[in-house]
């Protein structure tokens, strides 16, 4: 009987350790696959602010405005995305 109770035990705490791992694994994919959406979006928003293909090295002077138009135009994009997040950083600005 002792016995029983044990190895029901053991098979309930294996079947939480499964489902950690499982929801453990399931966060790390989605954050992942976020980072990755966020990666393909910063290289659209260079591309649509002209900063790829033929556009040649930038001068020293000119690479905070770069950024800065890159960041503009990956900005509004991710708000289109994800409009509460960004409603969210607006807020933290004010």
């Amino acid at each position: 009987m002792i016995d029983e109770h044990d190895r029901e035990r053991e098979h309930d705490h294996g079947e939480e350790e499964d489902q950690l791992e499982l929801e453990l694994d399931t966060q790390s994919q989605i954050f992942l696959e976020m980072r990755q959406q966020n990666l393909d979006l910063l290289r659209i928003a260079a591309q649509v602010a002209g900063y790829t293909g033929d556009h040649g090295p930038l001068k020293p002077g000119d690479l905070k405005q770069a950024l800065k138009n890159i960041w503009e135009v990956y900005a509004e994009f991710y708000s289109w995305i994800d409009p509460e997040e960004s409603g969210e950083e607006e807020d933290e600005e004010e």
